[in-house]
């Protein structure tokens, strides 16, 4: 794994936050979406541009954002960059960080099918490792006519990444009629449910009647204060009940509070 501060050397070599100037500079070239945001149409746009270079392509990725001003962000990476995808990750939760409304894995895998688009246009044949999830452990060749091969574009799985994210701990429940602290994943809000329960797949099972796409990722044997605590810690993200939007700074924070207080 890459060490945090060479990213962000990295990253901070290839971003650029954008001036009115630059973003109607951008709008020059778009074919509708950007300029749409710049009229008050939309209130936000998530782009990329790319450029066929001799042996490589250059990608410029940006959001950019209409709400109270006219502001957005935009990072240019190679493709073949070995980084690119560690960096264009970073690039997604600095702008969760900025634009409170947007969700890192949510805001990754956009610019990532967006880019799929336009390899498609370019002659590439692209799969998403998502797609070949299916064929894990399998032996498998893929072939293509496709004029300029296979480019094979990496998607996040929310549920899987969260639970990998607090190693896997969703599956520690083994003993009933203990308290167990747990979060909830709504894939379709991206809301996060801090709740507690002495059956956390009874409760997963019974919001699944009324929201299919509600998962548990975390859990933790806890004492009843912990949700309590954890609720207050994150009033200020609070959507509705026990509902909140957490980002993955949040997530970080929320499992350092879990480790120092278990």
């Amino acid at each position: 794994m890459k060490d945090l501060n060479y990213i962000e050397n990295r990253f901070y070599e290839l971003y650029f936050s954008l001036t009115d100037s630059d973003i109607l500079e951008l709008e020059k070239s778009d074919n509708g979406p950007l300029n749409n945001v710049v009229s008050n149409i939309n209130k936000e746009c998530f782009g990329v541009a790319i450029y066929e270079e001799p042996n490589d392509y250059t990608v410029e990725i940006f959001y950019v954002t209409n709400v109270d001003k006219l502001q957005g962000d935009l990072i240019r990476l190679k493709l073949s960059d070995p980084d690119y995808i560690l960096i264009l990750f970073y690039f997604c939760q600095m702008l969760v960080i900025n634009y409170k409304e947007l969700d890192t894995i949510d805001t990754f895998n956009t610019f990532q099918n967006r880019l799929r688009s336009f390899l498609e246009k370019l002659g590439f044949f692209t799969t998403t490792s998502l797609e070949l999830k299916r064929f894990e452990g399998q032996d498998v060749t893929m072939m293509s006519t496709a004029q300029k091969g296979i480019k094979n574009i990496v998607l996040f799985d929310k549920i899987d990444y969260y639970r990998k994210f607090f190693g896997n701990n969703f599956d520690i429940i083994k003993e009933e009629e203990k308290d167990y602290t747990y979060l909830m994943l709504n894939d379709e809000t991206g809301l996060i449910k801090i709740g507690r329960s002495t059956s956390p797949r009874y409760r997963e099972k019974t919001l699944q009647s009324q929201e299919p796409k509600v998962h548990i990722v975390a859990c933790w044997k806890t004492p009843k204060t912990v949700e309590t605590d954890l609720h207050k810690l994150y009033n200020h993200k609070r959507v509705r009940g026990e509902w909140f939007r957490l980002n993955m700074t949040d997530l970080k924070k929320l499992e350092q509070f879990m480790q120092q207080h278990l």
